[in-house]
């Protein structure tokens, strides 16, 4: 009986240690939005990524990292537990339906011209009503858009094809990140020829957003691991590598 029960607590141990090691892994869902998240190389790289390694790093924490659409890596992060989904603006919409982690760099959305377009006039937001825009689907900056009324709307699965498309005119207004639209365009060979034609959305942040599923002990030493990094300059030091230029 007393070998029985010595055995029994063996496996019990046993069994708690692999939960907890279970609950340190998180599969993290990205999109296509450089810099902040892009492929390289077949790797999954950018200042958010980069950020988040450095996180998991220091909380002890072993990533799987995937690259996916917005929409279903959106759906799977509401849907899953032990799972984070990034970049992503914290909106009041959007509050309850995650934990959160961060903030981690800016947002700022603009809407932009090509410099050709001299017949593209706009004094003010409503004036863009006019004009055919390319937006990413499921993004909340096309969110917000539709919710102020907008309907001419192109949608695109990244923000490097919304940029494809604007290039090839299939559309009068691009909108995007500021930063966003400087890499995308410095890529396409359109960095002289894409101009801002009007502010959308004042600067705000970008979070990581983690499943309700998820052990909250995890988020809170995942967040505690984010103070340390930005009070010992990591994190800043991280930005002069990627984002800083583009947030002049």
């Amino acid at each position: 009986m007393v070998i029985y029960k010595k055995i029994y607590c063996v496996f019990f141990i046993l069994s708690l240690s692999f939960h907890s090691f279970a609950a340190e892994q998180l599969n993290a869902l990205t999109e296509y939005l450089p810099p902040l998240n892009f492929e390289k190389n077949g790797k999954v790289t950018g200042f958010s990524t980069e950020l988040l390694d450095l996180i998991a790093l220091d909380a002890k924490v072993t990533l799987k990292k995937e690259m996916l659409p917005w929409p279903r890596a959106y759906s799977r992060a509401q849907k899953e537990s032990n799972t984070l989904i990034y970049s992503i603006a914290r909106t009041p919409e959007r509050e309850s339906q995650f934990q959160w982690l961060g903030p981690i760099s800016s947002r700022r959305i603009m809407l932009y011209k090509l410099a050709t377009r001299k017949d593209i006039l706009i004094k003010n937001l409503d004036d863009a009503r006019a004009y055919r825009i390319g937006v990413v689907r499921e993004a909340e900056s096309t969110r917000n858009l539709i919710r102020l009324g907008f309907d001419k709307l192109d949608l695109a699965t990244d923000d490097e094809n919304n940029m494809r498309k604007f290039k090839h005119g299939r559309f009068d207004l691009l909108l995007a990140l500021n930063w966003s639209a400087a890499f995308n365009a410095e890529k396409l060979g359109l960095k002289d020829e894409i101009v801002p034609a009007q502010l959308v959305t004042e600067q705000t942040n970008y979070w990581f957003g983690i499943s309700l599923q998820t052990d909250p002990a995890l988020v809170l030493k995942m967040n505690q691991a984010l103070h340390k990094i930005r009070k010992d300059g990591r994190l800043e030091k991280l930005k002069q590598k990627y984002i800083s230029d583009f947030q002049k």
